[in-house]
């Protein structure tokens, strides 16, 4: 018998460069010990709650937060230079990663801090990372900054503040279609009939909302409809519809014309949050384009005359996406799929009709 066997080693060598770029010293032993963690990032748990970690590794991390405006920092425990103790101290601190803080590692001159950190800019602010590896003109600060973020249960984004951008996929599959597609057709179709004069600043929101979706929300189906979709229908009628749809579009205005207003804050976050805690019900979750929130726990009550492309395998959730694409209805925009394991699409019903 020959066997083959495959090893970390060519990750190993990528992630080591990206060090080497950001001019992060460290040693062997670390990088060990890092990898080890990794390695096992995408399926995080901690007492059977799923966590999506985002981690920020750097040798200066007070001169980094200085180049984010609103950010607030908290510095935890100190450890060891090799990195033999990272795993037990990031244990505690990366349940954070679920409500928006990033748990970073500064490497020291004789040990390293640990600590979260998180940017509050309001609703159409930028992470924390973000913010950090937007800057353009890397020649004239003296730091380096490793962002870790887990994209899905199959692949984790690493990217350095010079741009050195490592994607590791744990899946011998070929992969189709990348997140950032999926949201970008997602946002446009939510925001189509929103008025132009508005629409950036609801673009993004959304997008900030969106990409939440990850960490807050495991297994879900959203649908896109038209402003002027009618309900209830034949083919939509069970579950919850709102008479007074949750306008998000209107709130992310108020706030966004209303900064300093406390008030106009709380009420868009905590509409979001219901939003995205709607996603976590079982049934479908319907959205307008003008970013109106018009019910939830939907399910199909009217199968379509064809089946031919609703997939025999799979779990329901994935058969109950594809039967709202099969219904051909030219007043549905899209169907956003997310399953417990990751999977995830967003199929437009425009590109299934020609």
């Amino acid at each position: 018998m020959i066997e083959t066997r495959l090893h970390y080693d060519s990750v190993r060598e990528k992630v080591e460069t990206i060090f080497k770029l950001e001019n992060i010293l460290v040693s062997e032993r670390f990088l060990t010990n890092f990898l080890n963690i990794l390695s096992r990032l995408c399926n995080y748990e901690e007492e059977g709650k799923k966590i999506r970690p985002r981690i920020i590794i750097t040798n200066n991390i007070d001169e980094a937060i200085e180049t984010v405006p609103n950010s607030y920092i908290v510095k935890t425990k100190t450890g060891s230079l090799d990195g033999i103790d990272m795993e037990k101290i990031l244990k505690s601190l990366i349940p954070f990663c679920n409500n928006g803080w990033h748990v970073f590692v500064n490497i020291e001159e004789h040990e390293i801090q640990y600590g979260i950190i998180r940017s509050f800019s309001g609703p159409i602010g930028v992470s924390f990372s973000r913010n950090l590896l937007s800057i353009e003109d890397t020649d004239f600060i003296d730091f380096g900054v490793i962002d870790i973020e887990v994209i899905s249960n199959f692949e984790l984004n690493i990217c350095g503040i010079r741009k050195h951008n490592l994607m590791i996929d744990f899946r011998l599959v070929d992969h189709g279609q990348e997140t950032n597609a999926i949201f970008n057709n997602m946002i446009d179709d939510i925001t189509a009939d929103i008025p132009s004069l508005n629409k950036g600043f609801i673009e993004k929101a959304i997008t900030n909302l969106l990409s939440i979706i990850p960490y807050k929300v495991h297994g879900t189906i959203c649908v896109v409809v038209d402003s002027d979709y009618i309900f209830p229908n034949d083919f939509l009628s069970d579950g919850t519809w709102f008479t007074n749809p949750i306008d998000l579009g209107e709130k992310i205005i108020d706030t966004a014309m209303n900064i300093k207003d406390i008030a106009s804050s709380e009420a868009y976050y905590g509409l979001s949050g219901l939003f995205l805690e709607m996603l976590n019900v079982d049934g479908i979750t319907i959205i307008d384009s003008s970013a109106r929130v018009r019910g939830f726990n939907i399910f199909v009550k009217k199968q379509p005359l064809t089946q031919d492309d609703i997939p025999a395998e799979g779990g329901a959730r994935k058969r109950a996406a594809h039967t709202v694409l099969a219904s051909q209805d030219p007043k549905i925009k899209g169907v956003y799929f997310l399953s417990q394991d990751g999977n995830t699409f967003y199929k437009r019903m425009g590109d299934l009709l020609g």
